[in-house]
């Protein structure tokens, strides 16, 4: 029975190697690209949905000369004095008239939200990388665009000058900490849809959820840093009007780092059964060393479950099973046997075996036995199939060994052939 100490250990590595593979698999994805594609696409795209916001609330007050004076007015108390505020609303009103630039504005955000979300898409894609139908492709990128140009109202809608210009008009809000809650919940919302349903095969909803968290929690974390360990007041000081500029610019940034190595992560999560044996076997077998391998030789966690062993001469399987099982030899040495009492080879640690019956769906072509107390991964079909996609040592492993064994097939037949012909030939010269 496993203790807590034993339980919070197995947890603290598996943490450990959910983030290293991440890590691995960003780098090797380039993803920071796709993040600074993300970035560009974002900001392109915002620039004509804010003129679109600034139409409706333009057209909105024009039919309410008093609430645009008393949203102007909020600007500061001195403003009425310092200038003919009744003048200033009339000529606001008058040159806010949408015109050409409102329907370029329409037809801007469309295309941009659809470069955004093409972006984005090409991102995923090369995360989940398994080929998708054309209908889900346009599908997938429509409603990446609408969710695009949703996400972007809704944060126009919940921002500060929005609720200041809530307070001119009188309209009544129920809480604005709530109204400013309302873009993070629907980021995360999108962020699942986007892990969950954009990609062809996409992950589990659990593996999804797991990497909308990861990717919450480390935008949210790295705000709250950032704002405590730096004051943005300081660089509105140096740099004027661009010190929130290079601040949002910088957010955004960040945020797609971590949007797509959530991503990685959703992926991780939902094929890492197949990646921890991967490395386990890949270290097991001499390649690499040093931290990583402290981490991935270890036989706990997903290793474990997959672990079996047997005593010196207990049978692993039999010739004629109709297990699909691959088996990866951990210690000890197993017997191969084509008949009852017929040794034919011994297999040595670090060896698959028993993968003849999965590659062609046959039964079991010999029987195996534990030579010596014999320690077995024993890997299910569809994890031995990811797996080879992801340790090339292994799947060249498992060519060598049918190459070796149709080399012994081709030595047999020859012997055969040459032991027939003999007799043959004998027979002939003892004939009459």
């Amino acid at each position: 029975m496993k203790t807590l100490r034993d339980k919070i250990t197995v947890l603290g590595e598996t943490l450990v190697q959910y983030c290293w593979i991440t890590f691995e698999f960003f780098n090797k994805h380039g993803l920071a690209n796709h993040a600074a594609a993300g970035a560009y696409g974002f900001l392109f795209s915002a620039a004509p949905a804010l003129l679109i916001v600034s139409f409706a609330v333009s057209r909105a007050l024009a039919a309410s000369p008093e609430t645009a004076g008393a949203l102007i007015g909020q600007l500061g108390r001195s403003l009425g004095d310092a200038f003919d505020l009744t003048g200033l609303v009339a000529g606001f009103l008058s040159a806010s008239q949408p015109g050409a630039a409102g329907f370029v504005s329409i037809i801007g955000l469309f295309w941009t939200a659809r470069v955004f979300a093409l972006s984005l898409k090409r991102g995923i894609n090369v995360i989940f990388p398994d080929p998708e139908k054309p209908l889900k492709k346009l599908l997938v990128s429509l409603g990446m665009e609408g969710a695009i140009i949703l996400f972007t109202f809704i944060a126009a809608l919940s921002s500060d000058a929005a609720f200041v210009m809530y307070q001119a008009a009188g309209v009544r809000v129920f809480s604005f900490s709530l109204i400013r809650l309302l873009p993070p919940a629907v980021l995360a919302l999108l962020v699942f849809g986007a892990y969950a349903f954009a990609p062809a095969v996409g992950p589990k909803k659990s593996a999804a959820l797991k990497g909308t968290a990861f990717c919450a929690a480390a935008f949210t974390l790295l705000i709250f840093a950032t704002r405590h360990l730096f004051n943005p007041a300081k660089y509105n000081i140096i740099y004027g009007a661009l010190g929130n500029l290079i601040i949002l610019l910088a957010d955004v940034y960040f945020f797609f780092m971590f949007f797509f190595a959530g991503a990685e992560m959703a992926f991780i999560i939902n094929s890492f059964d197949a990646l921890r044996l991967s490395r386990f076997i890949q270290f097991h077998t001499g390649a690499g060393g040093g931290f990583e391998k402290r981490f991935f030789l270890s036989k706990r966690g997903a290793v474990a479950k997959y672990l079996r062993s047997y005593e010196a001469g207990e049978t692993v399987f039999r010739k004629g099973d109709e297990s699909r099982e691959v088996y990866y030899s951990v210690d000890g040495e197993a017997e191969v046997y084509l008949e009852e009492n017929t040794l034919l080879a011994l297999i040595a640690p670090g060896r698959f075996f028993g993968e003849m019956g999965h590659l062609l769906s046959e039964g079991r072509s010999a029987t195996i036995k534990a030579h010596t107390r014999l320690e077995t991964l024993v890997i299910p079909p569809h994890i031995f199939q990811e797996l080879l996609k992801h340790n090339p040592d292994a799947d060249k492993q498992v060519i060598e060994i049918l190459s070796q064994r149709l080399k012994n097939v081709n030595e047999k037949l020859v012997a055969s052939d040459q032991g027939t012909q003999s007799g043959h030939k004998n027979g002939a010269e003892a004939g009459p």
